[in-house]
Parts: C-alpha cells; structure tokens; sequence
C-alpha cells in the first residue's frame, strides 16, 4: 500500500512541476530599454540616394541596429560624426548593389538560383517564428504575471500495460457529475482521488505553479479559470485522469527575506515562546533585525548573514539560487508582510520563526520570455508544428483513404523498413492502382507511393508500419503545404520582405565584387617586391638554436652526467644515448635539432643564458625532472629575404591592393551614380530627437 502511494505522489510532482533548463537560474541584468520617444516622421525622412534610391533615416537607423549589435540605440543618439562614417559605409554598400543591379544581375539565373534554394530555409525560419513560435510564447508570458495555487482529484490508471481505462474513466465521470450538482470539492477529494496526500488536504496542491511548469493540458484549463471554479471536463494523461480546481491566483513577485529562529527541541516550549515575545519587543522598539538575528537566531547557516535565507524567493520557483521551497506557513506568513515588516511568532517543525520581508523585485520579462521560448521549442514546438500543418493540409484538400492504407499494411512486414530490398514482395500489383491519398486536386496511387518511397531519399529508412507510411505521406506533401502557407509572407510581414532583399542583395553584392575586386586580387611578385622594398626591415628571423638533451628525472643523477660532461672525456651524444630519459629520444642522442625561443622551452632557456654554440648548461629543472642542454650551433637574427618574408607581408600586401581596387572601383561608381548626403536634414533631427 505505501509503494502506491508514493508513486502516486511521485506522479503528481512530475505533472506539477516539469520545469525548464533555465527556468530556475538567476536573472541576469535587464538591457536598457529602447528610446521610446515618439519621432513621428523622422522613419522616412530621406537623409542620402544613391542614384535613384532613397536612403532613409529607417534605413540606415536598422543597419546600423543590425551590424554594430546595437538593437537598443537610436541612430539619433549617436554623434553626428559617427551617423557621417557610418552613412558613408552603407552609401558605398548601396553603391555596389545599384551596381549589381544596373547590370542586370538580379535577373541572372544562377543568382535566381540560388535565391530560389535559400528562400525554403528562410521562409521556414520566419514562417513557424512568426506564426507559431512568437504567439505562443507572448501568450504563456501573460499567464507569467500570476503565481497559481491548484487542488487536485487524481484517478490513477491501473499500472499494467495496455491497461483498461474504462473503470477509470467511469469512476471519473461519476465525480465530475457530482461536483457538478453541488458537491463539496474538499471532501470529494479526501474520499475519492488516487493520490492520498493531496487529498487529505481536501485535493489542495502545495506548490504554486506559473506559465510553463505544468503539462500543457492542465495549463490550458488553469488559465481559464476563475478563483473558486473548477475544470468542468476530465484531463487525461498518460498517469490517469484529473479534476482541477484553481484555489488561488497571486502576483507573481520574488521577495528577500530573513528570519530568526528559535528551536523548541532543547529549550522547550514555554522558554521559547519567552526568547521569540521578548524579540519582537525589541523590534517593536526600533532594534535592528539582522543584528538580533546574528546574536540570537538558531539557524546557523543564516544567523551569520543577518538571518538572510537565500537570493530572492517567488512562490512557484522557490530561491533563485537553490530553487529550495519554503514550508507553507513561512511562506504565507512572508508573502502576507510589506517590504520592511517583520512577523509575529510562526511556528513549524523546525521551532518558532519571526520573519522580515526585505524588499519587492519584479521578474524581468525578457528573461521569462527567452526561458519560456525554449522551453516551448523544446517541448511542444514539433506537435503544434505538425497539428498545424496537418490543419493546412486538409484545408488544401488533403483526404486519406483509410481502407487503402490499411490494405497496404495488411501485405507489409511491420518490423522492417524500406531499406529491405524486398519491402514490397507481398504486395499484390491488383492493389497497385488504389487510390492512397489525394492532395490538392490530385490523387496518388499505392504504385506512385510506391515508387516514391524508393526513389527519394528523404523517404528511405521509414519504417514499413502505419507509422512509416504517415511519415512518408507528410514528407510527400508537407514541401506544397508549406510553399501554399507561405506564400504571403513577404506581404504579410515587411521584416520578412526587409530580409529576404538583404539576402538577395548579399548575393549580388558578393557576384559584383568577384567579378570588380577578389577576381583581380592575384600576387604579383613585381608590385610585392616593391613592396618589400619599402618594408623589408620589418621582416627578421627568430635566434635559432640547434640543441641537444640529457634528460632524467633525478637532480643528482644530472648533476653526475653533467659533471661527467665537464670534467671527463665523454662525448654529449653517447652520454645522451645512455642516460636520456625523455620518450623516443636516446635513438636521436638527444638531438631536437634547429628551435627558437618562441616555440621550444628549451631554446628559452639556451636565449635567457646567452649561450653560444658548443655552450652546456648546467642541469636545469624542466618538466617534472633535469635537463642538460648542448648548444650544437646558433644562428643569430637577421633580415628575411623576400621569398623567406612572402609568408609574413602577403595579407597586408594583398589587402592594399584590395582597397586600392575598391577605392577605384568605388570612384568610378559615383561619377555613375549620383550620391547625395543631405547633412541638413541629419543636423535636424539630432538637435530635435537627441537625448544628450
């Protein structure tokens, strides 16, 4: 009986508190708010044109948003000079796309092309943003302004697969029917629901719940309800079935809070209650709380802190730093105080609390809306992205025949997939000419199916089971559903318009630099040598070391190789061959051959010596033992020839001639188009708009 009925509460927390990654980590600081000036209309105040293009305020306010990461900032607050270079980097964008344009490369096929391939991926993008993902998500940011308290009838299915239901539901519908002539919910709930130990609360639900920490089905219901109502239909889920009843619906705020505890355990109850009334006495005449709470408070993980119990605390998240909850009555009796007022006495299992509520914040909202727009994508994007397809689909006259698809199931193996080469052996061919499906006017046939499931290879690996042939069925014809619905974006959205010109003005662009600069862009060693001529001394050889090791790991076992190496007749290489320890290196008799300083440690130490060639050094510590150094040659700095400083000039080389091209190309284009800058107009609204 107790393995029941701590499953059963296992399954109403799961239900109750599903929760997102970054639900619970702290806000970060909120970034400042958009100027919200009205400008009236400065948006399409023309400032620039290339040619017979207009650049507008807008324009250029939303490029520079764009490519400077500054979302927040009106162009307007910027200084003058800034708007002057940053409007000349965008005229000279505009420049070259009027460029492309005037050649006719937005009619050439291979741009076409190319816009044709992307325009899926972009559209997809906005599409389910614009139509699912960002409605959603502003209208569970609604239901974040309340923190809700629920009561609970829970029947639980029977834990056994493939369980009867039916008893189940009956006994469900029997309750709803009883709540609905007038029953008591509480004792309705202490006499019939599953789990015990909400029940014995009269079905009451301790914890708070907010938007997004509930499964969806019994959000929807909660955020219809009134205060004191109940869902007037059964919830299912995959534990059983649920009457909810909203109890109650709070503000949703954190607030700080401290506390002073006195235990009961040791001193009893009568010295307690003394300890807690003398306290309050003292507060009531001024005193300062955290100081008594660091004097008297027998919480030792708080009385340090001023009694102060965490970071913030909300009713449906708990501490922002351990997302620890309270106990229901310190909980009510803090939520029940203003900011700045303590409690009287509070007793729980802990002994007696008196309580200040320090301050108020609100939660940021653009937090809980990037929380809540993952949670969304993570948990419930692909089903509504699918119910909404299919509610296109049949729209666009999508209809199944059942009879068909079961009949072709009826000739498959069920657990194989159509990589099997003899998926469709059993398939009658009198079947092949069965009408699957028809869509938008046009049927298809078992046979085309067929054949398409062997052909594409989006279809290939699908499972030969009413699972797999769906999921063919959907790839079929998602691609025209989707080009149907999307059709009307770029008139139902300007942002979507606005990108889809950037991106086929990023395609053109790029087209009529190839062809003006990158094209161009070769190494010419007559120019680059003339170059060199005029930088050369600024192209030098690194100190280069030619060395040899001993390495071991003891400190007297070198300082016995060195001695040996310095006062005997013994050759370094055959000493080394002996005695170095280093991995792969007595083969070589210790030779690293030529290294400089600025990429081996030991040639560092061979500079910071000075050393010379035929030079040993002493044993030095290095790694996690000694190391005697040779010095076999030295080649000392000098000046690179030009093949050795061709590695080292040619980007800054080849970058000159790339703006010497640009700047012709450029120069050539604003004799072509007539560029105009109308400072007067900018002067204008800086000095009417600026804040500074």
């Amino acid at each position: 009986m107790k393995k029941t009925l701590r499953l059963t509460s296992l399954i109403i927390l799961f239900i109750f508190l599903i929760v997102s990654v970054n639900a619970q980590k702290k806000s970060t600081k909120k970034p400042p708010s958009k100027d919200t000036k009205k400008i009236g209309k400065i948006e399409t105040e023309v400032i620039a044109s290339v040619g017979n293009e207009k650049i507008t305020y807008n324009d250029l306010e939303r490029a520079y948003q764009k490519n400077m990461s500054r979302k927040e900032m009106n162009l307007y607050n910027v200084s003058k000079d800034s708007i002057l270079d940053f409007l000349n980097l965008y005229m000279n964008y505009r420049l070259k796309v009027n460029d492309a344009l005037s050649r006719g490369f937005d009619k050439d096929s291979s741009v076409l092309a190319e816009i044709a391939q992307n325009r899926k991926i972009l559209a997809e993008s906005y599409f389910y943003e614009a139509k699912l993902v960002k409605p959603k998500v502003e209208e569970m940011l609604k239901h974040r302004d309340y923190d809700y308290q629920i009561a609970i009838i829970m029947f639980q299915l029977p834990s056994t697969p493939n369980p009867d239901t039916l008893e189940t539901y009956q006994k469900a519908m029997r309750t709803m029917n009883l709540l609905k002539s007038g029953a008591n919910f509480e004792k309705v709930a202490k006499d019939s629901s599953s789990d015990k130990e909400s029940a014995s609360r009269g079905g009451l639900v301790l914890n708070y719940i907010t938007a997004g920490r509930v499964i969806r089905s019994i959000e929807d219901a909660i955020f219809k309800l009134k205060v004191g109502d109940f869902w007037p239909e059964l919830i299912r889920t995959k534990y059983g079935y649920f009457i909810i009843k909203l109890v109650r619906q709070e503000p949703r705020v954190k607030i700080l809070l401290r506390h002073i505890l006195i235990t009961t355990k040791e001193r009893g109850d009568s010295a307690s209650e003394k300890k807690a009334d003398s306290l309050i006495t003292l507060l009531k005449s001024g005193a300062d709380f955290d100081k008594l709470a660091k004097e008297n408070s027998d919480d030792e993980k708080t009385a340090s802190k001023g009694g102060l119990m965490g970071d913030y605390y909300s009713r449906s998240s708990g501490f922002e730093d351990t997302q620890r909850n309270l106990l229901p009555e310190i909980e009510a009796a803090a939520f029940a105080l203003k900011d700045g007022e303590y409690s009287g006495k509070i007793r729980s299992e802990y002994g007696i609390h008196i309580i200040k509520r320090d301050s108020t914040r609100k939660f940021d909202t653009d937090k809980d809306r990037a929380d809540i727009k993952l949670l969304y994508k993570r948990q419930y994007f692909e089903n509504d992205k699918k119910s909404y397809l299919d509610s296109l689909r049949n729209s666009l006259g999508f209809k199944l025949n059942e009879s068909a698809i079961n009949d072709l199931i009826s000739h498959l193996d069920t657990n194989k997939t159509n990589l099997d080469s003899a998926w469709t052996k059993n398939i009658p061919q009198s079947i092949y000419t069965e009408v699957l499906f028809t869509f938008q006017g046009k049927p298809t046939t078992i046979g085309e199916f067929i054949e398409l499931m062997q052909k594409k290879s989006e279809l290939r690996g699908l499972g030969t089971n009413s699972a797999g042939l769906n999921k063919a069925i959907d790839k079929i014809t998602s691609p025209s559903v989707f080009d149907a619905a999307s059709k009307m974006l770029e008139t139902e959205y300007e942002d979507y318009a606005q990108l889809l010109r950037e991106f086929r003005d990023g395609i053109l662009l790029f087209k009529v630099e190839d062809i003006e600069v990158w094209s161009k862009l070769k190494f010419d060693s007559t120019l680059a040598r003339t170059y060199w001529d005029t930088t050369k001394t600024r192209y030098n050889t690194e100190p280069t070391y030619d060395i040899s090791e001993i390495y071991v790991l003891s400190d007297s076992s070198a300082k016995a190789i060195y001695k040996e190496l310095t006062e005997g007749e013994k050759v370094f290489d055959t000493l080394a061959a002996q005695n170095t320890q280093r991995a792969g290196y007595r083969e070589k008799k210790g030779k690293w051959g030529k290294v400089t300083p600025k990429n081996n440690k030991l040639a560092k130490i061979a500079a910071d010596k000075n050393a010379q060639a035929g030079m040993i050094i002493e044993p030095q510590p290095y790694e996690k033992g000694f190391s005697i150094i040779k010095v076999n040659s030295y080649e000392p700095v000098r000046q690179k020839t030009f093949e050795e400083a061709i590695p080292d000039f040619a980007p800054a080389f080849q970058d000159q001639i790339q703006k010497k091209l640009t700047a012709g190309w450029l120069s050539n284009l604003k004799e072509k188009f007539n560029v105009k800058v109308y400072t007067d107009k900018i002067d204008k609204i800086i000095k009417q708009y600026s804040s500074k």
